[in-house]
């Protein structure tokens, strides 16, 4: 049994270890400021335009669209179109509309910094708040410390920690994808506690939002499909490993000393689509003093499409050269990518007309469609106050509803580690692992607290 928060979650502005937060007036005026900042930029995304004079009436529809790191929600009725953007990450299960959310969750002391995060579901018509994940590893960090130093209190949130505090125990989680019932969720992980624990590893893992066990790949296909899987996975771990041994390149024999901490993770993947079916996309974590902190992403394996994906189908986007397209109800919505790869224009037609949206980032993953004739009731009002909240909070930590008004989830200093996803090929940004090279060309400072995605 999951505990349950009771309402709604709060939207709190993000405050640094030892810098007040905006309080009262000040702090009005600023949610003011970022809603308006939100309503420009859904007028940016498409806003509000009515029907071009001469053209067909516009349709009766309401879409949600995954785009990048933003859901889109456009509704277009004989009033206008309407589009808004917001960084809030929506899924749909058993008919209900559900948003997958992060609380920082802060056991600091004065001598030791331990901040993680909490992953939550929220029904969106009940308003209920479900929590799903929390880190047990930084819990048990806490209770030693609070074992072994009686007389210490935890940090108040405006107090600050030791600026070399003997602990540094972080996790920062980003919830990149929501698959119907299944939260894909990546985390990086920094453990230093003095001289006696040492660890950095990223991971990707899948949850069920249901209950919130992790999900294994025997879980999605059965025990005997899972074991093939892994066959193949290890398979090309080999073949990249290989493949970096074998080439004569002083980076790559820098490389090579690296390779041992590389180790499959049966728990480390991702669901991703993959020509229109589920596949598992396996994200191999280093470790040790080389390798931790760094992770090599293999090429995605298909999997048996499973009761849960063909109810997800009928939102999938048909890809086709330079762009893709989704058709349901007669309505389409049709997008060309630019040619940086970045965003994408996206136009919505009915028969031989059409009426342009905007630009929307990539990839462009899901259309969803609501029917008032089969959601349930209050999904379309409880959808716009969380696009309301949202256009608060956007960006920022949140703490859920249980928290007293005005306490504000808190980012306490720590040490900022280079991590990274070493890609497979030279297309990504961050480096290469092709051709018996490992060359990282940049690596990102420490990660938000969240980017749903």
């Amino acid at each position: 049994m999951v505990p349950r928060v009771p309402t709604s979650p709060h939207a709190v502005a993000r405050a640094s270890r030892g810098r007040p937060r905006a309080r009262g007036a000040a702090s009005a005026v600023r949610a003011a400021l970022v809603a308006l900042a939100s309503l420009l930029g859904a007028a940016a995304a498409g806003g509000c335009s009515p029907r071009a004079e001469g053209s067909a009436p516009l349709p009766s529809a309401s879409l949600l669209v995954a785009a990048g790191d933003s859901t889109f929600w456009i509704e277009s009725d004989s009033g206008g179109l309407r589009v808004r953007r917001s960084a809030i990450l929506l899924t749909e299960y058993d008919g209900r509309l559900h948003e997958l959310y992060l609380t920082d969750d802060d056991r600091s002391y004065y001598d030791a910094v331990i901040l993680g995060q909490r992953i939550y579901r929220r029904d969106l018509s009940a308003g209920d708040s479900v929590l799903l994940a929390t880190d047990t590893v930084l819990a048990g960090i806490a209770r030693d410390y609070a074992a072994r130093h009686p007389q210490e209190t935890p940090l108040a949130p405006d107090e600050e920690a030791a600026e070399e505090p003997s602990i540094h125990a972080t996790t920062d989680t980003e919830l990149l994808d929501a698959m119907g019932p299944f939260l894909v969720f990546e985390q990086h992980v920094d453990i230093d506690v003095g001289r006696s624990r040492d660890v950095h590893l990223t991971r990707r893992g899948v949850l069920d939002v249901r209950d919130g066990h992790q999900v294994s790949v025997a879980d999605l296909v059965g025990e005997r499909q899972a074991a093939e899987v892994f066959r193949q996975a290890q398979h090309l771990l080999a073949a990249a490993i290989d493949s970096v041994r074998s080439a004569n390149d002083e980076r790559a024999r820098r490389a090579a000393t690296a390779l041992t901490g590389f180790t499959l993770d049966s728990l480390s993947f991702a669901l991703v689509e993959e020509g229109g079916e589920p596949a598992i996309a396996f994200l191999v974590p280093g470790r040790g003093p080389r390798a931790g902190g760094y992770a090599l992403p293999l090429a995605p394996l298909r999997i048996t499409a499973g009761p849960w994906w063909e109810a997800l189908r009928p939102a999938l986007l048909q890809r086709a050269g330079d762009g893709g397209r989704w058709q349901g109800a007669g309505l389409e919505l049709a997008a060309r990518e630019d040619s940086a790869g970045e965003s994408a224009a996206v136009t919505l037609r009915l028969a031989a007309d059409e009426w342009p949206l905007g630009r929307f980032p990539l990839p462009l993953r899901r259309v969803h469609r609501l029917d008032p004739a089969t959601s349930s009731p209050g999904t379309l009002a409880a959808l716009r106050r969380a696009f309301d909240e949202a256009a608060i909070y956007s960006g920022e930590v949140r703490t859920a509803a249980s928290s007293p008004p005005g306490i504000a989830g808190v980012r306490r200093p720590r040490p900022c580690r280079d991590r990274y996803v070493l890609p497979l090929d030279a297309r990504a940004p961050s480096g290469v692992l092709a051709g018996g090279t490992v060359s990282p060309a940049s690596r990102p400072a420490c990660r938000a607290t969240w980017r749903p995605a």
